[in-house]
């Protein structure tokens, strides 16, 4: 008998599915659950990726239970109670309790594939190699033909993580990768997961099929492409042209702007772009989808050294840069890429056609920086007796833009909520369809 919880059965099904792209109405792959000198290994696998989540447990007797991938659908929970798995008569019967009520079901018992072996090298590194390789994903793309952009470069002596869709590169070294030459592995999203940034530190190794990633209790491996093309993206960052201009965001000043260039529901047209104009003061000027008038958002604490410069540019590659924790901009012209190097840290994103730049327009909303700097809450107050209000008859003075600063800054806020919201129904009507499916699952196997 083997017992877990079924708040790990929740993640596990969480963290399989998003890593083998499995969605609610697929039937998803086999899982094994086995028993050895290691404890308890929980894992599945397709042809490009194979997950495992290692438990610490002693004296169990060495067993395996491999089950359909609909058992973890089934008894997964929210908290902590156990579910117990146990083969009988060549099916595998599955107990717990929901609100008290006892449950059970039966599945047939499976085969499952060969899973891969672990390296018999493993480099320790940082824990930041999770968060590394998160945001290389995030630079990648399912959309090429030509190029696998839809995979990682991983430079083992120089210790390199490459991710780029084209028209932005993010290259990030500095790790210890125990193999010669380059491998490219599936990007895959659930390298952005937080249950996978755990550990305190990431081991990394590699077989002739398969590279291996461990942090925490989980255990990854990646598909090795030894066929696919990859662009040659180191030559466009050494043979840069000479910086013109530079462009340096303070904090405050990066909060800021990253908040008002925050993605709006119906984008239109020219809303997916935006201009930066560094000419006496550093402008970013925008156009929203359905507002007839442009945003100038001025960084009031960001400087520009070098030439005057007018830049168009993705809004959401500059916003990118950003929350990527770049502060210093480097500008070599309108028409050249623009660049960030921090420490170990590259990012490169090409800019859009000049022609097509925001313009300044007389009627343009001006919005300071500084004038919607964050203040720290108060605390309410009784309201005074009647007899200590003012007794002039005269209002306070209002100041309009301040209204107007204060009215932008609560349907921002309200935007992100209706966003979360939308994510909670998404998340509802999976669960509910995971629901479904059990249950005609239980009906068909008591049938």
């Amino acid at each position: 008998m083997i017992t877990i919880s079924g708040s790990l059965m929740r993640e596990l099904k969480t963290v399989f599915s998003r890593g083998l792209g499995i969605t609610s109405r697929q039937t998803g792959p086999p899982v094994e659950f086995l028993v050895d000198q290691h404890g308890l290994r929980i894992r599945t696998r397709n042809q490009q990726i194979a997950l495992e989540y290692r438990l610490p447990l002693e004296g169990l007797q060495s067993q395996q239970i491999v089950s359909p991938f609909g058992l973890l659908r089934c008894c997964q929970g929210v908290k902590s109670d156990p579910v117990q798995l146990q083969v009988e008569n060549e099916k595998i019967c599955a107990e717990w309790q929901d609100a008290g009520i006892p449950q059970s079901i039966e599945y047939p018992v499976v085969e499952c594939e060969e899973f891969p072996e672990l390296p018999e090298r493993l480099a320790s590194n940082d824990f930041r190699l999770m968060v590394t390789l998160g945001d290389a994903c995030e630079t990648a793309t399912t959309d090429s033909a030509r190029y696998a952009l839809d995979h990682l470069q991983l430079r083992g002596s120089e210790g390199q993580v490459i991710g780029t869709d084209g028209r932005q590169l993010l290259i990030q070294d500095g790790f210890q990768f125990p193999w010669e030459g380059e491998f490219l592995v599936p990007a895959n999203r659930l390298l952005c997961s937080r249950e996978l940034r755990r550990g305190k530190s990431v081991e990394v190794g590699s077989t002739a099929e398969w590279v291996t990633f461990r942090s925490g209790p989980w255990t990854i491996w990646l598909k090795i492409n030894e066929k696919a093309r990859y662009p040659n993206v180191l030559e466009l960052v050494h043979k840069r042209p000479e910086t013109v201009a530079t462009l340096q965001v303070p904090d405050a000043d990066a909060e800021f702007i990253c908040s008002a260039l925050k993605p709006k529901p119906f984008h239109q047209g020219d809303a997916d772009k935006v201009t930066l104009d560094l000419n006496g003061e550093v402008t970013v000027r925008a156009r929203e989808g359905g507002q007839e008038q442009q945003r100038d958002y001025v960084l009031c604490r960001s400087e520009r050294s070098g030439e005057s410069l007018r830049i168009n540019t993705s809004r959401d590659y500059f916003r990118r840069a950003l929350q990527l924790g770049f502060r210093e901009i480097n500008l070599s012209g309108p028409d050249t890429p623009a660049s960030c190097r921090e420490g170990d840290r590259t990012y490169v994103w090409a800019l859009l056609t000049q022609a097509e730049a925001v313009q300044p327009q007389s009627d343009a909303v001006r919005i300071e920086s500084t004038s919607v700097s964050s203040q720290p809450a108060q605390s309410r107050s009784k309201q005074k007796p009647i007899a200590e209000q003012d007794q002039s008859g005269q209002k306070p003075d209002i100041v309009p833009e301040q209204v107007l600063t204060q009215m932008k800054t609560l349907c921002g806020g309200l935007t992100e909520t209706v966003s979360h919201i939308r994510d909670l129904i998404a998340q509802l009507r999976e669960q509910s369809q995971d629901w479904r499916r059990s249950l005609n699952s239980d009906q068909s196997v008591s049938t």
